[in-house]
């Protein structure tokens, strides 16, 4: 095998490089606090130092990334803690593929180009909801190999027999990230087509990645610049664009070195060997920094990214026996202590992995494990040695089941299934030290007894597996994008996985009691023969296999397929004498399973520790088994101010991959109560048919919250139970209320009633908007032994605050740039809660939510989803000017009165080239009096006069989504070098804008009638549009639209002797004079600085428009006025000097 470290010249030119060593004896004490850390972690209660079983691994394929957060709430209930999803990239052969030929690693589906599951946003949306849900996500990772193009492939270009425009996939720049040919290589990163072996050779005819080339490359090039770039395409292929061009945007696809870098020890042996591993920036993700990197290094690369910016906790590794295993170290270098998404306690989540080793040799499987991590929950903060956290597919055991568990009972034989697991070869032990169970996959290899390779007794088999210690994955295909049978690839799963009226329940009970009883080392209890060829026929033989985990649960397997009970007696257990064990599966009570009373509700455990246990066939059902187990406790979860309740569908045969299932409770109150009430428990009375008894124990001693992956909801300090692993990992005691079933009274003696209460308030203001997965779990009264639980789970949605909505882009279509009138509006769910969003460009502002609502429903601007958490919706005849966008906003909670919002952004301004921009109103490109005056002609006039009930783009000059006096001020500015009638009527605009009295003219009348009304809102009045009547619209009239002096107090647009008179008539009014009276400066009073004012501007002319309109009279000189003024003045103060004399 090939045995390769490669390494670029220069580290700069590395996302990771070599730091100086130092010697090993300086490492002991590091070495030492990790140790001892690790220990502390692993120090727990006999319940955890225990053989137990991981939460089972659902592998979902067929599925779109939408349709699994949606069923997520199934996911949860079903118990499931993990999940196997398919290749996530773009794939070779279209968006049709499954994803193992993978064309561009880093692309996972853009909005109008998805991948088969759907888009980036829509996958990373998908994994942060698993993660609420307590599930990791771990990706197919392809290493071997990219898809079927290679150097023969070519695109004719829709014209087969001319061969002129054909474009090559060497001309297209082959995959992106690769070289297809080089000049002295013309295979490129790539093995050559007519290589063999495991190694070299095709797989499926997927080109074959060299990891032992070593051609260094910027491989997503940034700068068209740098000479070190990967060669570019020059045509594109198949309707995609060419590969490796330039483009800034690639900068996101490489770590940052300018962050402080992670040192990692990569010798595992007393020595060290340091290499700096450089991280993605998820904060400004176009701070990468690209590097030389060879084709093996860009795919780990892309490992390190799904991690840290994707957000998946591992990968199931695709064909790792067909590349070298040196790149399986190299990945574990790349990946440990990678997730930079804590546990709660602070330390690091590893990285879990799983490889495809496609062989029935356990010896060789097993050279692919690498679990050196001391704690595979957790990693110390200070831990820089690389060990691995990486298992591999059981393949030897998956073989054994399916020649074992076939539909010739009578063939069947547990001798062969019983030592085949790779967890047997590691170590000789059943501890789930090694492989990962499974039944049946997406690739089962022909030679099954239906066909493939799934066991027929397939459902006896998930009762084998999902019982064991380690981890256990149940395959399940969605099927969204046809049947199994039309596929082809993947195959068929089993389709209980999430149980459900039409697939049943099996295997997702199962599921349930692996969680609440997988826990305790594994006993082999019972299998015929086990001794030596009893019946002499050269063969040990068996169709009955019984397994205990310890003290918790007894599985009882039979592999034949007819309709024979086969009953064992005086098998040995590890419970205590006399205790009563219940059958969990419901097998028991099934009628098609029951056969005439031949298999017992409950067991009795007798003196020596030994029950006797009858297991079904599977004739007829499947149902081959039986699980007994002490009774758990028996509860429900209620809430408190629950708005609604979102009901779950009701699967059909062709939508049981599709539809959700669990109610979603809504919350919207700031606050509402969790209460668990759990009750009495009696059991089947093995000693008594038809009777039953009280199991105290089972009523349940303690009970535990949890809220999502664990947070801090009990006023408590900080999150009560963080240790990574550990059962009660992420729960929280219940504080507001707590009384147990079972309680102990210091001496023994149980002194609870049987029913259990337990509340905890929930500051519901502290719950992000959106889905939140709630899990009670009720523990089992015990005095020794592994822990057994009831979970008790709800999944509720927060939907205290409106939805929110923002603008994306409003750019021309993307089919024609060019046409810059007609763009797609694209909007975007900000917190992610929309269910649907209509969009509507400008709406006039007059009309009211209720209105905005009532269009939306009635199906006006329905907006086609985009992506995610966006919406597109596109518009022709798009004009220049200030739009204004209205988005209605539905979440799925929506119920007439609740669940939506409405939002109105305005000052989207875009400029099309249909129109001039604002004046120009009927964007005709020419500023015309038609643009601007008259009434029922969408004129300036008639939108500014229509109060709002209208609106026009190239209206709204200051961009505030409405159409008033501020944009009429504005509009001047915009017309400077319009014709002289088109200025004269934005002057006339201006001034029959001043007639508030409505007289047909502006006047000093006008004025009279603002102060009038002072203190209204009228919007004919505030012409300032501060929605207030004030001396400000008096200044406004004045100076805006009548366009004249402070001392025109006639408002005729001169300064002349009749407002003189104005002044004198008025002289000495105060406090409330007005305008009109002579107040100039509006301060309230007619006095001296009035006339200065007047004098000042005497004989000044304001707009033009307003001295057409005024008449013209003789007037005095300005000196003869001013002097008969003082006189008066002075008359008039001595009168008052002498009356104040007396």
């Amino acid at each position: 095998m090939i045995q390769h470290f490669q390494y670029p010249c220069n580290p700069a030119d590395r996302w990771w490089h070599r730091a100086p060593s130092t010697t090993w004896q300086a490492k002991v004490p590091t070495l030492l606090l990790t140790l001892i850390w690790a220990a502390l972690s692993m120090v727990g209660s006999v319940v955890r130092a225990q053989d137990s079983s991981a939460p089972a691994i659902l592998q979902l394929f067929e599925t779109r990334w939408d349709t699994i957060e949606n069923r997520m709430p199934d996911i949860f209930a079903a118990g499931y803690g993990q999940m196997w999803i398919p290749p996530t990239s773009r794939a070779d052969t279209g968006g049709f593929s499954a994803g193992y030929d993978v064309f561009d690693r880093f692309d996972l589906g853009k909005p109008r180009n998805e991948t088969l599951y759907g888009t980036e946003t829509s996958l990373k949306t998908m994994i942060r909801s698993a993660r609420s849900a307590g599930v990791s996500v771990y990706a197919d990772l392809i290493l071997n190999h990219n898809g079927f193009s290679d150097l023969n492939t070519f695109d004719n270009q829709g014209t087969p027999l001319d061969p002129s425009d054909d474009v090559t996939f060497a001309e297209s720049g082959g995959y992106p990230g690769f070289v297809i040919t080089l000049p002295n290589d013309v295979d490129g990163d790539f093995n050559g087509a007519f290589e063999g072996g495991d190694l070299n050779g095709r797989l499926s005819g997927l080109i074959d990645i060299a990891q032992n080339k070593n051609y260094q490359f910027i491989r997503h090039p940034v700068d068209p610049a740098n000479p070190n770039n990967i060669p570019a395409g020059t045509k594109g292929i198949f309707g995609r664009p060419p590969a490796n061009v330039p483009d800034p945007n690639n900068a996101r696809f490489y770590p940052d070195q300018g962050l402080s870098g992670t040192v990692l020890d990569v010798d595992p042996g007393p020595g060290e060997f340091l290499v700096t591993r450089y991280d993605f920036n998820t904060t400004t993700p176009l701070a990468g920094d690209p590097v030389l990197e060879n084709a093996e290094q860009l795919t780990l690369r892309n490992a390190l990214w799904m991690v840290q910016e994707i957000g998946v906790d591992g990968f199931r590794l695709d064909a790792a026996k067909h590349f070298p295993q040196n790149t399986l170290a190299l990945f574990d270098q790349t990946v440990f202590a990678a997730n930079k998404r804590l546990n709660l306690d602070g330390s690091i989540k590893p990285v879990f992995s799983f490889s495809e080793v496609l062989d029935g040799n356990t010896g060789f499987v097993q050279s692919f494990v690498n679990k050196g991590l001391p704690n595979p929950a957790a990693i110390a903060p200070g831990d820089n040695t690389v060990r691995g956290n990486r298992d591999a597919l059981d393949f030897p055991l998956s073989f054994a089941l399916r020649n074992n568990l076939s539909d010739n009972g009578f063939a069947n034989n547990w001798h062969g299934i019983r030592n085949a697991s790779l967890d047997n070869a590691d170590d000789g032990l059943i501890n789930g030290s090694s492989g990962v169970l499974f039944v049946d996959s997406h690739d089962d290899q022909n030679g099954g007894a239906a066909g493939d390779g799934t066991p027929f007794l397939d459902k006896v088999a998930y009762a084998y597996t999902l019982m064991r210690p380690g981890n256990a994955v149940v395959y399940f295909n969605g099927e969204e994008f046809g049947s199994s049978e039309f596929r082809g690839f993947p195959t068929e799963g089993t389709d209980d996985a999430l149980g459900g009226p039409v697939a049943g329940d099996a295997v997702s009970t199962l599921v349930k009691l692996r969680n609440s009883y997988g826990r305790g080392d594994f006993r082999e209890r019972w299998i015929d023969e086990a001794f030596g060829d009893d019946n002499g026929n050269g063969t040990q033989e068996s169709n009955i296999y019984i397994y205990e985990r310890s003290n918790s649960a007894i599985i009882g397997l039979n592999s034949r397929n007819d309709s024979v009970v086969e009953t064992r007696l005086g098998v040995q257990t590890d419970f205590a004498p006399g205790s009563i064990l219940v059958e969990l599966t419901g097998n028991a009570t099934d009628a098609t399973v029951e056969a005439g009373g031949a298999i017992p509700d409950s067991i009795k455990v007798n003196a020596s520790g030994q029950v006797d246990i009858s297991i079904p066939a599977s004739g007829g059902h499947g149902k081959g088994y039986v699980i007994y187990g002490l009774a758990r406790p028996e509860g429900s979860l209620s809430l408190t101010n629950v708005a609604s309740t979102l009901g779950g569908g009701t699967p059909t045969a062709t939508t049981n991959g599709t539809t959700r299932q669990a109610d979603i409770d809504v919350i919207r109150a700031d606050s509402f109560d969790l209460q668990l009430t759990t009750v009495a428990v009696s059991v089947p009375d093995p000693d008594n048919p038809g009777m039953t008894v009280r199991d105290f124990s089972a009523d349940g001693d303690q009970a535990l919250l949890k809220i999502d992956g664990g947070i801090d909801v009990n006023n408590l300090s900080g999150v009560d139970f963080t240790t990574p692993g550990a059962i009660d990992y992420g729960f929280e005691e219940f504080t507001t209320a707590r009384t147990p079933g079972y309680i102990d009274d210091g001496g023994g003696t149980n002194i609870g009633t049987g029913v259990g209460n337990y509340v905890q308030s929930i500051d519901s203001t502290q719950l992000a908007e959106g889905p939140h997965f709630i899990t009670a779990r009720v523990f089992r009264q015990r005095d020794s032994g592994p822990a057994i639980f009831e979970d008790v789970k709800k999944t509720i949605y927060v939907d205290r605050l409106p939805p929110e909505a923002a603008i994306v882009s409003f750019e021309p279509f993307a089919t024609s740039p060019n046409v810059l009138e007609d763009r797609d509006l694209i909007v975007e769910s900000t917190d992610q809660t929309a269910d649907n969003m209509h969009v509507f460009l400008d709406l006039p502002e007059n009309l009211t939510d209720a209105q905005v609502l009532a269009l939306a429903l009635n199906g006006q601007g329905d907006a086609g989803e985009y992506d995610r958490d966006q919406w597109i919706s596109g518009f022709t005849d798009v004009t220049t000017g200030n739009h204004v966008v209205t988005i209605v906003t539905f979440e799925q909670t929506f119920d007439g009165t609740n669940g939506f919002n409405v939002q109105r952004f305005a000052g989207l301004f875009t400029e099309t080239g249909l129109g001039t921009g604002f004046g120009d109103l009927d964007a005709n490109n020419v500023l015309e009096m038609v643009d601007l005056a008259g009434m029922g002609n969408n004129s300036f006039e008639d939108v500014l006069y229509s109060q709002n009930a209208l609106f026009n783009a190239a209206a709204d000059v200051d961009g505030d989504g409405d159409v008033d006096n501020l944009d009429l001020f504005a509009l001047g500015d915009e017309l400077i070098g319009a014709s002289a009638a088109v200025l004269d009527a934005y002057d006339d605009l201006l001034l029959r804008r001043g007639d508030v009295n409505q007289d047909g003219k502006t006047d000093g009348a006008d004025v009279a009638h603002l102060y009038a009304n002072f203190g209204g809102s009228s919007w004919l009045e505030d012409l300032n549009a501060d929605g207030t009547v004030d001396l400000a619209d008096v200044a406004t009239l004045i100076a805006d639209l009548v366009g004249t002096s402070a001392a025109d107090f006639d408002l005729d647009g001169t300064v002349d002797g009749s407002d003189f008179l104005a002044w004198q008539r008025g002289f000495g009014t105060s406090p409330t004079a007005r305008f009109d009276q002579g107040d100039s400066d509006l301060g309230g009073a007619v006095d001296a600085a009035d006339l200065m004012a007047w004098s000042a501007l005497y004989g000044t002319q304001g707009s033009p428009a307003v001295a057409a309109s005024s008449t013209t009279v003789p007037e005095p000189t300005a000196i003869s006025l001013f002097i008969t003024a003082l006189m008066a003045f002075a008359i008039n103060r001595g009168s008052r000097f002498c009356n104040e004399s007396e």
